[in-house]
């Protein structure tokens, strides 16, 4: 197969074998005038499976990432029963790649009690820690620094959910009682915001540095949403400290103010944070500091959202709409061209050791994405592929667009159509 892009051309079949101009073969596509990306890599994702297949599925949600230009996926380990053992993960192995039309990878979970799990563990891109309470019960307080030594071991980051549960304990019930009292003054998703504040994950994500120094391994931070943790992460690369830092789409692109359009829909955590806050991180995207957009796609179906608040899940779906958000945001001059490709193809690829990914490069696989950059369009829930079938950002117009995508050089995207394909686990370094 031969995408023909003018300047660079480049031939492929499972693998990128030729990049030039003037290529020729007995297939091609004539994509002149459009962008020709990496398949991009989607390092934070929650596909549900096993456990919460009414959600989502690895069947569902690898066909809505591949409709948004991600060949690979990266899943974490909060599913029911937890990857926390080599017994659940293998079994979680055979099931992805019975499902998955795109690459795939494992994230383990870390628990307390699991660090001889960890050393037995192959082929994962990182052991997940929840510093704070979240979707399941991974939940670590104890042995932490036992954790980070045993990643560091198996030479691989710790991935952190950095919210400092101490701190939530302390003010859910403090501010939950207020709201109960003065309910105009203090809706519930304001103590929401009030409970995992800014200082509960600034306190969480300094103590994670700090243990990540001290056992000598390497540290992602999930999710960072506020100034103070673009600030401590800007000062801790500084120091030399390897540490790197991911934001997701609903933190770059929505504030707190948008919670009263969105209610539940808008409920994840951490929460959606002030303006002020959202400047900071796109100051640290800008500045080199952010090194990864993960979308921490964490689907959950109408009936669920539409719950009491405090009832209702938190978490949203992001797989389809990344891309399209990143490139608006280009158009507009907020980022560039070269940093989507560095955030969603080369960054993970690097902290996450994935062989033969990442690269537009001669030996590659061959997991391409093409995108029109003039193509407008809006978001719509009725043309989503995710099972639950909304999105935080319904109606919002957007100019760029994945039209086609290759997987190991298996279309799997047409630009209409997703279709069907074997996908396997990527390989880990």
């Amino acid at each position: 197969m031969l995408v023909a892009v003018g300047e660079r051309d480049v031939l492929f079949d499972s693998k990128i074998r030729k990049i030039g101009k003037n290529l020729r073969a007995d297939e091609s596509f004539d994509c002149r005038g459009m962008l020709l990306l990496p398949g991009l890599i989607d390092s934070h994702v929650h596909f549900r499976e096993p456990g919460g297949e009414h959600k989502e599925g690895w069947e569902t949600g690898s066909r809505a990432a591949a409709h948004g230009g991600i060949t690979c996926a990266l899943d974490m380990p909060n599913t029911s029963p937890p990857t926390t053992t080599v017994a659940a993960l293998e079994q979680k192995r055979k099931l992805v790649a019975s499902k998955s039309i795109i690459d795939f990878g494992l994230h383990f979970g870390a628990t307390s009690e699991n660090v001889a799990e960890i050393a037995k563990a192959r082929n994962i891109p990182s052991v997940k820690v929840f510093l704070g309470s979240s979707t399941g019960s991974l939940l670590l307080e104890e042995n932490i620094l036992s954790v980070f030594s045993a990643a560091k071991r198996k030479m691989k980051p710790a991935f952190v959910h950095a919210e400092d549960e101490g701190a939530i304990r302390k003010f859910s019930d403090v501010f939950r009682k207020r709201a109960a009292l003065n309910p105009k003054t203090y809706s519930a998703a304001t103590v929401h915001a009030m409970v995992r504040s800014n200082e509960a994950a600034a306190e969480s994500a300094s103590r994670a540095i700090r243990i990540a120094e001290k056992a000598g391994n390497r540290i992602h931070l999930a999710h960072c949403t506020t100034a103070e943790e673009a600030a401590i992460t800007a000062r801790a690369k500084k120091a030399g400290i390897p540490v790197t830092m991911e934001v997701t789409p609903h933190h770059l692109f929505l504030t707190a103010g948008d919670m009263k359009k969105l209610g539940n829909y808008g409920k994840v955590n951490p929460p959606l944070r002030s303006k002020k806050d959202v400047a900071a991180l796109w100051a640290a995207l800008r500045a080199g500091v952010v090194d990864t957009v993960g979308t921490d796609h964490a689907p959950h179906m109408r009936g669920e959202k539409d719950a009491d608040y405090w009832a209702a899940p938190s978490g949203m779906p992001g797989v389809e709409t990344v891309l399209p958000l990143l490139l608006d945001a280009s158009s507009k001059r907020m980022l560039s061209l070269g940093d989507v490709q560095r955030l969603c193809c080369e960054n993970p690829a690097r902290i996450f050791g994935i062989k033969n990914k990442g690269k537009i490069a001669v030996g590659y696989d061959a997991d391409l994405t093409l995108v029109d950059l003039k193509k407008v369009k809006r978001v719509r829930a009725e043309e989503l592929l995710a099972k639950c079938k909304w999105s935080a950002f319904e109606g919002a117009r957007l100019k760029g667009w994945p039209v086609r995508v290759w997987s190991r050089g298996a279309l799997v995207f047409d630009g209409e159509t997703v279709i069907p394909h074997e996908g396997k686990e990527a390989s880990f370094k």
